[in-house]
């Protein structure tokens, strides 16, 4: 019970007390033209309630959600959209909409705070993946690094045979993005089959193109980073992208993906890890 009063206060405390007649939070009152949107805008207790949803619907997106979560609470959200439509003008049908939602974000925010908290504190787990569990498309991004090893004449010796997997929405598409690390593989005969004086042979697989066409990186050390301006995929790569040549700093490549497209990468010195 605790939990649950710290989290509402802490919500409660990014929701101003707003004056009567005050302008909806979520949309453009000034071009308002549907029934729902100008009666809200219209009636001081809806615009309050439409701010009280807002700012939770904005603290509930920050919340880290569990893999799969993401899409399910967009769809949550179009579905309150839908419903309140469907109350055009009527005052006691947007009331009960934006009551049952807010209780519902409430709820929500809770939930994944607990979530969160639990996985913070839970032992770390690493659970065993094999090729055959991925879907078709990263079967064979990952079969890739084996037939590579093969073509060198060597084989992938047992117990350094799967390339390290990462996974986070990159794109922003509400699914998960994958990012295979072959810096783990060792190939017999092929010291060099994966890992060379330039980095491993990063692949990034996109959820947005069904996971086609993987976007190779040469680099290390890949890290998912997730931030106010949205998640990116950091990577150690040679310091000749960052135009230095000295030792004492490490040049680090940022990848940011749009909706769609090519990735974005951007370039930083930084210093080397202690």
């Amino acid at each position: 019970m605790f939990r649950f009063h710290f989290a509402a206060a802490a919500f409660a405390m990014i929701l101003p007390a707003l004056p009567p007649g005050a302008a909806a939070a979520s949309f453009d009152c000034g071009k308002a033209v549907k029934p729902d949107e100008v009666t809200i805008c219209k009636t001081p207790e809806l615009s309050a309630l439409d701010s009280e949803m807002s700012g939770l619907w904005f603290a509930f997106r920050k919340v880290p959600m569990l893999m799969g979560s993401s899409g399910a609470r967009m769809d949550d959200a179009q579905d309150f959209l839908t419903q309140r439509a469907a109350c055009g003008g009527d005052v006691a049908c947007l009331r009960k909409v934006y009551h049952d939602r807010i209780a519902a974000l409430k709820d929500g925010i809770v939930r994944a705070m607990d979530d969160v908290s639990q996985r913070e504190n839970a032992e770390p787990v690493i659970e065993p993946w094999s090729v055959a569990s991925l879907p078709e498309p990263l079967q064979e991004a990952a079969g890739a690094f084996g037939e590579q090893c093969r073509k060198l004449g060597g084989t992938l010796k047992e117990g350094s045979d799967m390339p390290a997997l990462m996974t986070g929405d990159l794109d922003g598409d509400g699914m998960q993005d994958v990012v295979f690390d072959p810096q783990p593989l060792d190939c017999s005969g092929a010291a060099t089959a994966f890992c060379g004086n330039g980095g491993c042979q990063i692949k990034v697989a996109l959820s947005g193109d069904r996971y086609a066409e993987p976007v190779e990186i040469l680099g290390g050390v890949p890290t998912l980073v997730l931030a106010q301006d949205g998640p990116s995929l950091d990577v150690w790569v040679d310091r000749t992208n960052c135009n230095f040549s000295g030792r004492d700093k490490a040049c680090w490549a940022t990848y940011r993906w749009p909706k769609s497209g090519a990735p974005k990468v951007t370039y930083t010195l930084r210093a080397l890890p202690q």
